[in-house]
């Protein structure tokens, strides 16, 4: 149903929140660094494509973000070329998406909104790129992604600043959208209807001739229809795979380390106590003495907790540090002074006053150097391990930057280097059906197919801290159709099944006009003058199609029987000049749902989510005439038809 709702108002509102919301994120990792300073002018670092409000999006910026996108649609339609994806409105949603961000932070900051520094932190901290092998922010993560992505620090914060005010302004302008039920029953009620009819099919196979057609006739049809064989881009890839591993026989932490480390980490190694707490806080200093009074008369501090409508905490096994960290210095001296069985406090906290109970104590003896050496070798060896793997990426992609090749990396780093077939940005091999990439490839290829032709090489991180690719593009094959030649048997055949794809038209033609003057579909068909398949009776509902359309399953057929009118017949082409069907719809059985609770709730929920992507959309138009949008059409031209290849 909600696939169903969403084809109904698809238009803006369903990308809505993706152009002015998610894809801020994203923005953050398609821009390279780019001034943002510039005139009004031409397509240039520069040049500037549209002010808005205080701000300037440049053409540099802008275009990088369409070649961003692109790349990322080319990933999942192989068959996709900039030009289609730029004609096909890409480059005008980037740009939307793109004032869209910026109008959102404008108009926030005019009105004394701001996202600080400490929330920026936090949601760069929260980006898995960003974060070590124990699922903490790793600074050296975050610097080495940054330069693989070309990213400049100060325009990524104001990325995720933007981000946060859009979050901030646009979750309230959709709130509490409210749906008259008078709107609701009718587009349920559409679910419950169900609609039989008949196809008649007319394939083209049944009007093609046994005659080889002329090659001049053929090379025509060629000609005509390149784009339906042109190969996607392709790119030729050299790579040399190396890891950590490099490094186990080759770093041993020194005696000197070894006894610094234990030195430094001498609290951990010392005679230590945890403690089994049960804990419960309560708000105030006379509510925890009442509570501790009630638990020295017996009560358990578990049921004590229920009498107030609260439930007692387990802290577990805990040392004293770490209880200070998460209660307070106060809580923790009363819970460790306190001895094993007994109830410690009331003392307070930031959060309250707490109330603990002693389970369990735990003695935990000192442990000498020797005791411990081979748990201190081994952290030490990994720590100079994930070290040397870190530096050396990063110094490979200082020589990479300075002019060395990816075979001067490979001699002196004693690396192989292995190189690809021609491969589409998918990884697949329009060569050889049957080649299979090599897993690292994944990770490989949208890098791969990111960087210009006389880019430097590239260092990719396959496993985050573990395994990497040094990589080249070594040659780029752009989008073209083959040599007629080279498919010529298949472009034959598609000729000749175009040819018969007209000829059925014309019959299915004439099928369809006849039904509508009164003659029934098997008659018209047994008059067509052409052996056809007989015609198949057909039913569904539209619960169904909605089902069946959120797995891009519905038949072409189905989907036009349920937008005809009763009693009358239309002719449909099949894909890929298969020939055409000719649909009648016999019967329409109108649904009411005005008895299914279940329906009206769940419709209401889906148009109190239309109207509230409706209500943003109107929020983020009036943003932007507060602010004001000034669009620079001679930039914009001229940066379209640079991308398109133009002059």
């Amino acid at each position: 149903m909600i696939s169903f709702f969403r084809r109904i108002f698809s238009s803006k509102l369903g990308l809505f929140l993706t152009l002015c919301f998610v894809g801020l994120i994203a923005i953050a990792f398609a821009t390279a660094d780019v001034s943002s300073s510039g005139t009004f002018g031409g397509v240039t670092g520069s040049g500037t494509a549209a002010k808005v409000g205080d701000s300037k999006l440049t053409t540099a910026e802008l275009s990088q973000s369409v070649n961003n996108a692109f790349r990322g649609e080319q990933r999942e339609n192989t068959g996709l070329d900039l030009k289609t994806y730029i004609n096909g409105g890409g480059f005008d949603d980037v740009l939307e998406r793109l004032i869209n961000s910026f109008a959102i932070a404008d108009f926030g900051m005019k009105y004394g909104m701001t996202a600080g520094k400490r929330l920026v932190d936090g949601e760069i901290a929260s980006i898995p790129a960003f974060q070590g092998a124990d699922g903490q922010f790793s600074e050296e993560n975050f610097r080495r992604a940054m330069q693989q992505q070309g990213l400049n620090e100060t325009q990524l914060r104001d990325d995720f600043a933007r981000n946060l005010l859009a979050d901030q302004l646009l979750t309230a302008a959709g709130f509490g959208a409210a749906v008259p039920q008078k709107l609701v029953v009718p587009y349920a009620s559409l679910l419950l209807e169900s609609r039989e009819g008949q196809i008649a099919t007319i394939p083209s196979v049944a009007f093609i001739e046994n005659v080889q057609p002329a090659k001049a006739a053929v090379e025509a049809f060629y000609a005509k229809n390149a784009s339906r064989y042109t190969i996607p881009e392709r790119r030729t890839i050299r790579y040399a795979l190396f890891d950590k591993s490099r490094f186990n026989d080759k770093i041993k932490p020194t005696e000197k380390e070894i006894a610094g480390y234990y030195k430094l980490n001498k609290a951990r190694y010392s005679a230590s106590e945890t403690r089994n707490l049960t804990q419960i806080i309560v708000p105030t200093e006379a509510a925890a003495k009442a509570l501790v009074d009630k638990i020295n008369a017996g009560t358990s501090i578990e049921q004590a907790a229920r009498s107030v409508g609260l439930s007692a905490a387990e802290v577990g096994s805990i040392n004293k540090a770490d209880f200070i960290d998460s209660a307070s210095q106060a809580v923790a001296d009363a819970a460790f002074a306190a001895p094993s069985g007994a109830i410690a406090g009331p003392a307070q906290s930031a959060l309250g006053w707490h109330i603990v109970k002693v389970k369990a104590i735990k003695q935990i003896p000192g442990r000498t150097l020797d005791q411990v050496r081979t748990e201190i070798v081994s952290e030490l060896t990994r720590s100079k391990i994930d070290e040397a793997i870190a530096d050396l990426t990063i110094r490979l992609e200082d020589e990479f930057a300075d002019g060395a090749s990816l075979d001067d990396i490979a001699k002196a780093e004693q690396l192989k280097v292995e190189e690809t077939p021609a491969l589409l940005a998918n990884g697949q091999n329009p060569d050889d059906q049957n080649y299979k990439p090599i897993p690292e490839m994944q990770r490989i290829l949208p890098t791969a197919f990111a960087v210009d032709e006389d880019s430097d090489p590239q260092i990719v991180e396959i496993i985050p801290g573990q395994q990497y690719a040094a990589i080249d593009v070594s040659n780029i094959t752009e989008a073209a159709p083959p040599p007629l030649a080279k498919i010529e048997q298949l472009v034959t055949r598609d000729y000749m099944l175009d040819q018969g794809s007209k000829k059925a038209k014309t019959v299915a033609d004439k099928i369809a006009k006849a039904v509508s003057n009164g003659t029934s579909l098997s008659k018209a068909v047994a008059d067509a003058g052409v052996k056809l398949p007989r015609p198949e009776r057909i039913s569904s509902t539209r619960a169904e199609l909605a089902q069946q359309s959120q797995k891009g399953q519905v038949p072409a057929p189905i989907s036009l029987m349920f937008s005809m009118a009763q009693g009358t017949a239309k002719a449909l082409a099949a894909p890929r000049d298969q020939g055409w069907f000719v649909v009648v719809l016999d019967k329409l059985n109108r649904g009411d749902a005005s008895k299914r609770d279940d329906l009206l709730k769940a419709t209401r929920t889906q148009f109190k989510q239309v109207i509230g992507n409706e209500y943003t959309s109107q929020f983020v138009n009036a943003m932007k005439a507060d602010i004001g949008v000034e669009r620079n059409e001679k930039a914009l031209t001229a940066l379209k038809n640079q991308l398109l290849g133009g002059n």
